[in-house]
């Protein structure tokens, strides 16, 4: 299962867009949400347990000419 939630800027601070995949731990099928439900894994038929990952955009650049590292 992929959720994407977009980058969106609330009061002052901003989040960026970021992405949270959740997939069968014994065989990597991305899980549905019948499977999440019956607790079992409809590829491999295991017990299901989840393994999440996580990815996150880069929403900015630093202004040209910024000094990076102090």
């Amino acid at each position: 299962m992929k959720q994407v939630f977009e980058a969106q800027k609330i009061g002052e601070v901003k989040y960026p867009k970021y992405e949270v995949e959740t997939v069968c731990f014994h065989c990597q099928d991305p899980v549905s949400a019948q499977e999440e439900s019956t607790g079992v894994c409809t590829n491999c038929n295991q017990a299901w347990r989840p393994k999440v990952s996580v990815s996150i955009w880069a929403t900015s650049l630093p202004p040209v000419g910024s000094k990076l590292w102090g």
